[in-house]
């Protein structure tokens, strides 16, 4: 019965895949968060043990069904600015964000490594000292921006 259901979601978003450009399959988790899969990267989208699986050659999410409230797809486009930002070496200094906002920093295949909170001034300063080494992505409320650490 579940997989006759994911068949189902999957055919009915065949129309807004069609009609849209998009470029990513998105699933919404009942806590907020979102899991956001490239489409170029072929992700293949299973049922196992009660978990929707997302398989792309470079990572896997598996998602408890009952935490999914939705499943999407969407039209997805990396900003190729951000203003406000300072870039020295080792840190960069986020200017002007929303007092209290959240930035997230991710490892390129996905992994959250760290979350910070912009000052009452809306300033955040990311030290790349204290975070892997390689490509990192850095998510604010204005927008994203990739680095190499």
């Amino acid at each position: 019965m579940k997989t006759k259901t994911l068949f189902l979601l999957l055919w009915l978003m065949l129309p807004q895949a069609l009609l849209a450009q998009v470029n990513a399959v998105v699933v919404h988790k009942s806590d907020g968060a979102r899991i956001m899969f490239f489409l170029a990267d072929n992700p293949v989208i299973t049922y196992s043990d009660n978990s929707l699986v997302l398989t792309t050659e470079a990572r896997e999410a598996s998602v408890p069904v009952e935490g999914i409230t939705n499943v999407t797809l969407e039209e997805y486009s990396v900003p190729t600015k951000i203003d406000n930002v300072d870039v020295t070496a080792g840190a960069i200094l986020f200017r002007q964000l929303p007092a209290g906002a959240s930035v997230r920093v991710f490892t390129a295949d996905g992994k959250a490594v760290s979350t910070l909170v912009a000052d009452d001034n809306g300033s955040l300063s990311v030290d790349f000292s204290r975070l892997p080494r390689g490509v990192l992505i850095i998510n604010t409320p204005e927008g994203t921006v990739k680095v190499n650490n």
